[in-house]
Parts: structure tokens; sequence; C-alpha cells
């Protein structure tokens, strides 16, 4: 298939730039002129951004556009004012920023703190910090109290260790982060925590009416060893003279046990993480909708929710 010609297009596009106000106080009819044009050009789905330039009233201007035959081009009219392009690019919107998520624009320092509040499993840091923006933006408008913010504060010092005023100064000093920046981070962590528990809260019931059979309470016993199998006579025995085995009793939701013995009573010796697994389900009651069930289901119910709403986000990353 043959390649649109973008040559109209583009020049459409720089006119437009070229035509933008770069007063400060004209941003706002600036987007309303570039809305219009990303209208006329949906399938280009078109993005002004726009960059401020410290200490100044004036505005630079980019616009993004999705090329057809891939990736992004970016349009950027450069005004002839004697700078070189070294001392314009420092400040360019884009020379710091790691990504960009929706509109949502994030820079590397940003980007580092995020990460270390990210811990879920079998995700890349790309896909993380992703999700971290999607989350960001619809929690955007939560209203949050002065007691929300100091939660999220209290809890951000109790999982780094953070247990003194002196230790707290020394990690700020570390980060380079003013008190005034990490009160707004703790308001912005709030907020996300706002929103994740109104989530929770909305979605876990049809979450667990779709998946009762993961949330069933099982009493169960399994083994993994890592070179000899358990038997599974053996599984309620002393396993006396037995070594580099893993004994588990536990009681559990069904989604929890290892993944062969989730609808089976007994399984076992089967290959398992690079060894043996030898299991059985001892009870198994099904799903009730109490409290503690639905928070389970809440809490995997946000995490699909996430997971879809990032595959459908508008995401730019500026190193690539």
């Amino acid at each position: 298939m043959t390649a649109p010609d973008l040559g109209p297009v583009l020049h459409s596009g720089v006119n437009l730039l070229r035509g933008l106000s770069r007063r400060r106080t004209a941003v706002a009819e600036s987007r309303r002129a570039a809305a219009a044009w990303a209208a006329s050009h949906p399938e280009l789905a078109a993005q002004l951004v726009t960059n401020p330039r410290p200490g100044s009233p004036i505005v630079d201007y980019d616009l993004l556009i999705d090329d057809p035959a891939g990736g992004t081009i970016m349009l950027g009219v450069q005004p002839d004012d004697g700078a070189s392009w070294l001392v314009d690019h420092s400040t360019h919107w884009a020379a710091g920023n790691l990504l960009t998520v929706d509109g949502m624009q994030v820079s590397t320092p940003e980007a580092m703190l995020m990460l270390r509040s990210l811990t879920r499993p079998g995700l890349s840091p790309q896909e993380e910090l992703v999700r971290f923006c999607v989350l960001r933006n619809a929690a955007a408008k939560q209203d949050v109290e002065l007691d929300d913010v100091q939660a999220a504060a209290d809890a951000f010092r109790r999982r780094h260790g953070l247990t003194s005023g002196e230790a707290m100064r020394r990690w700020l000093e570390r980060m380079g982060m003013s008190a005034e920046a990490f009160h707004d981070h703790m308001t912005t962590a709030a907020k996300d925590e706002r929103f994740r528990t109104r989530m929770r809260a909305e979605l876990a019931a049809e979450y667990l009416a779709r998946h009762r059979e993961r949330f069933a309470r099982v009493w169960a016993v399994w083994a993994i060893s890592a070179d000899e199998p358990v038997g599974v006579d053996e599984l309620h025995g002393p396993l006396d003279g037995r070594w580099d085995v893993r004994l588990t009793r536990a009681q559990v939701w069904a989604r929890d046990l290892p993944e062969p013995l989730r609808e089976a009573s007994t399984v076992g010796p089967v290959p398992f993480e690079g060894g043996f697994l030898t299991g059985a389900v001892l009870k198994r009651e099904e799903a009730v909708e109490d409290a503690a069930t639905l928070a389970a289901a809440g809490a995997e119910a946000f995490e699909e929710w996430l997971a879809a709403a990032a595959e459908q986000a508008r995401v730019t990353w500026h190193w690539l």
C-alpha cells in the first residue's frame, strides 16, 4: 500500500504553528486553534504541546502527529532570535521528558520517583510507568483533605523506613526535593489512592460474579521439591530425611494455589518451577460476597481495568 502524501498537511501544520500567538496569555486560544486543526485531520491524532520558557512571557509550541507509516512526527517552528540550537534545546519541553501518556508529560526525575513506588510483578519499567500515568490522569480530579495527604505521607515514610525527621530531611536532600514539592507529590498520591479505592469498590461485585471460582476459599497442602518427587501420601508426614523440599499448608483463595492444583483435589508429582509439585486440597468453600472477598476481587478488577486503560492510552516515548 502506498503511503499517503503528507506534504500538504505538514505545510498546513507549519502554517498553524506560525500563526499562533506565543504569549502565555494566549495559550488557551492557541489550544482551541490547534484542536480545530486536529479535528479537520482526525486520522493524524494531532496534539499541541506547549513549552513555557522559564522566567519569560514567551511560549513555544510543537505539533505532534501520528505518521500513518508508523511513529510520530514533531513539527516545530524555531524563531530566528539569535539563540543557538544547543541553548534552545536545553530548555525544550522534550529535553528532560521521558514520555507522554494521554497528554500527561513525565520528566526523567519524576519517572525515577514513580518507579520507587511501583511494585507490581511481571511488568517492565516501561509498562509500570504507563500504568502509573494512566492512574494519575484518571485520579487528577479527585478531591482530598489534608488528613488524606498526611496519611499518604505517613504510609510513604513507613515504606521507605523514614521514621525520623532527620531521616526524612536526608532523603529530601538526596532526592533534591523541597518540602513543598514532597507535599505536592503526596497530594497526588492521596488522589491516586482515593481513586483506586473508589474504583475497587465499584468494580468488585461484577468482577466477583464473573470469576467466582478464583475466590473460593481453599485449605490445601502442597510440596515443591527440587530433585526427588514427594508422594501424595508423604504430604501429611514429617518428611524426615528429605531436603530441598518446600512444604506449604495454607488457607488461600483458589487463585493463589499453584496452577496445577487450582482445579484438582489431588495432583502430582508433576513438573513445576524446575522441580516437582505434589498437592492436595483438603477443603473448598464456594466464594461468598463478604468484605474480604469483595476487597480481593476489587483489587484484581482494578488491575484488569488499569491494564486495559494502559493498552488504549496514547503513549509517546521521547527517548526512542
